[in-house]
C-alpha cells in the first residue's frame, strides 16, 4: 500500500483491545498479543458466567512520559484509564521502566485491567483491601520466551513499604478505604493487600476457606459481622499467619502457550486524519473542563481543516463543538460527516443529541420525529455503540409518559457494553428505581458506593443506596436497613 511506511499512528485490533502506537512500532503485535493473554488469564482462572465481553479497550501508546502527564492532568503519572461514552481506555508512555522498584506503564495496565475485568464481570461488595490487593497480584506478569504467561510474582514497587516499613496493620486494612494514605502507608497498604490476596490465593490451609467465607459474606450483604469474627485467632491471628507466610519462598504460578487461545491480531496503519487528531480527541473524551473546551475545538478544527474528506474528521469535530455548547456547528458538521460517510454512527449520535434537545425546548411532534429518527439511524450504523442505545432510553424519558420497554432495553445494553461508566450505572439505577425494583438497584451502586478511594460519586452512591434499601424494605414490607456508609469506615 503506497505511502503507509510514514504512517504516524498504526493500530493492533484483537478481540479485546484495539491498541494504538504512535510510529510504526514493530513491537505493537507483540503488545497487544500480551494483552490478550493477560485477559485470557483472568477468564481462564475465574470463568465468568458473563458471557458478554464489552465494548473493546482502547490502549494509546505515545512517545514520552510528558504527554502522558499533561492529559492525565498529574505530574507524576505513567499511564491512566479511564471511561468515555464509548469506550474505556488507557493511555500510557513507551517504553521500560527505569528501575525494578518502579512501577512500569505495563504494570499500571495490567492493574486497571483487572479493575475492568472484576467491574464488569464481578461487580459486587468487596473491601477496599481487597479490590486493591487483587489488581496488585495481577500487575506482575511475564512473558517467557516460551509463549508463557507467569503470575503471581512480587510486585518489586511494593517491597521497600513490607519490608522496611513492615506489612500494615490488618485491623487497620480491614477497617480502612486508600483515602489520605500517603506514598509510605500507601506502599504498605497496597503491599499488604497484594500480600494477603497472594496468601489467599495459594494457601491450603483452613485461612482459605475463612477469607473465601469472609468475602462471599460481604458479596452478599450480611450486615453486622465483624471480620475477627470470621478467623481463628482474629486478625491477629491472621496477621501472625500472614507475616510468617511473607517469610518464605512465595509462589508464582504460569499457562503455557498451548493452554492458551488467542484470536488473530491485525496490525495495521490509522487513517492519516484519526492519527493527526488522536491527541486532541483523547484531551476531549478525558472529561476536560469547562473553559478548556474552547481551546480543543480549534485544535480540532485546524487539524480537520486539513482532512476536508475525511469523515471522522467532521464527525470529531461535530462531537467538540456538541460538548462546547456550538450546537448549529455541532449539526452543520456532524450532517457533512454524514454526507462523506452514512454509516459513521458517531456523527448520528451528534445529531441525534441536538434534534433531540431542539425537540425538547419546542415539544413539535416533527422534532421529536426528527429526533428519534436520528438516534435509529445512529444505532443501525453501530448497534454496539452505547451512545445510541443510551439515547433511546433519554427520548423517552425527555418526551414523558410511559417508558417503553425499548428504552430500557437500549439503557440495558448500553450499561452492559461499558458497565465501567459510571453515567451509564447511575442512569441505569434510575430506570431499575423508576420500575420500583429498588433492590436490584441498590445493588448496581455497590460498585461506586464501595469504591477503595473517596470522591463525590461514591458519597452520591452512599446517599442513594440508604434511600433505595429503605424504598426496597418498605416495598417487602421489612425494617429497614440501618442507614451509614457502606464503604470501609476510615
Amino acid at each position: 500500500m503506497p505511502g503507509t511506511a510514514q504512517a504516524a499512528w498504526w493500530q493492533a485490533k484483537s478481540r479485546h483491545f484495539t491498541v494504538y502506537s504512535e510510529g510504526n512500532d514493530e513491537k505493537l503485535r507483540g503488545f497487544a498479543e500480551r494483552l490478550e493473554k493477560f485477559d485470557y488469564l483472568l477468564r481462564r482462572l475465574y470463568k465468568p458466567a458473563d458471557a458478554e465481553d464489552g465494548s473493546p479497550v482502547q490502549v494509546y501508546l505515545l512517545t514520552g512520559e510528558g504527554k502522558v502527564r499533561k492529559l492525565a492532568r498529574n505530574p507524576n503519572a505513567a499511564g491512566f484509564y479511564t471511561t468515555s461514552t464509548r469506550t474505556a481506555f488507557a493511555v500510557l508512555a513507551r517504553g521500560d521502566k527505569s528501575d525494578k522498584f518502579d512501577m512500569g506503564a505495563e504494570e499500571i495496565l495490567f492493574h486497571e485491567y483487572t479493575h475492568h475485568f472484576m467491574l464488569h464481570h464481578f461487580p459486587v461488595a468487596y473491601p477496599a483491601w481487597y479490590v486493591e490487593g487483587f489488581a496488585e497480584f495481577f500487575s506482575v506478569v511475564k512473558f517467557p520466551k516460551n509463549g508463557s504467561i507467569e503470575f503471581g510474582h512480587v510486585p518489586m514497587v511494593r517491597v521497600p513499604g513490607l519490608v522496611l516499613g513492615q506489612p500494615y496493620p490488618l485491623k487497620q486494612l480491614f477497617a480502612r478505604d486508600t483515602d489520605g494514605l500517603g506514598q509510605r502507608d500507601g506502599d504498605r497498604y497496597y503491599g499488604t493487600a497484594w500480600l494477603l490476596t497472594h496468601y489467599y490465593n495459594y494457601t491450603g490451609s483452613a485461612r482459605r476457606k475463612e477469607m473465601s467465607a469472609y468475602l462471599n459474606d460481604l458479596a452478599a450483604g450480611v450486615p453486622d459481622k465483624s471480620p475477627d469474627s470470621y478467623f481463628a485467632g482474629g486478625l491477629d491471628g491472621l496477621e501472625k499467619d500472614l507475616k510468617a507466610y511473607m517469610r518464605h519462598r512465595l509462589s508464582a504460578s504460569s499457562l503455557t502457550s498451548k493452554e492458551m487461545k488467542i484470536d488473530e491480531i491485525v496490525v495495521s496503519p490509522v487513517d492519516p486524519a484519526q492519527g493527526a487528531l488522536i491527541e486532541d480527541e483523547l484531551r476531549l473524551i478525558n472529561r476536560p473542563k469547562e473553559d478548556e473546551l474552547p481551546a480543543i475545538v480549534t485544535a480540532i478544527r485546524v487539524t480537520a481543516s486539513k482532512f476536508p474528506d475525511s469523515a471522522y474528521a467532521a464527525a470529531l469535530l461535530a462531537e467538540a463543538e456538541w460538548a462546547a455548547e456550538q450546537k448549529d456547528a455541532a449539526l452543520a458538521d456532524a450532517d457533512r460527516a454524514i454526507a462523506i460517510d452514512a454509516t459513521l454512527s458517531r456523527a448520528h449520535a451528534v445529531r441525534a443529541q441536538v434534534l433531540l434537545e431542539r425537540a425538547h425546548d419546542s415539544d413539535k411532534a416533527e422534532d421529536w420525529k426528527a429526533a428519534l429518527t436520528a438516534i435509529v439511524r445512529a444505532n443501525r450504523a453501530d448497534t454496539e455503540d452505547p451512545v445510541p442505545l443510551a439515547l433511546f432510553y433519554r427520548y423517552h424519558a425527555m418526551r414523558g409518559g410511559k417508558m417503553p420497554d425499548l428504552g430500557y432495553d437500549g439503557l440495558y445494553k448500553a450499561f452492559t457494553l461499558l458497565p465501567q461508566s459510571s453515567d451509564y450505572r447511575f442512569n441505569f439505577v434510575h430506570a431499575m428505581a423508576a420500575r420500583g425494583d429498588y433492590a436490584t438497584a441498590s445493588l448496581l451502586l455497590d460498585p461506586i458506593a464501595y469504591s477503595p478511594h473517596a470522591s463525590d460519586m461514591r458519597e452520591a452512591a452512599i446517599r442513594m443506596k440508604a434511600e433505595l434499601d429503605a424504598q426496597a424494605a418498605e416495598k417487602s414490607g421489612e425494617k429497614a436497613k440501618k442507614p451509614g456508609n457502606p464503604a470501609p469506615a476510615p
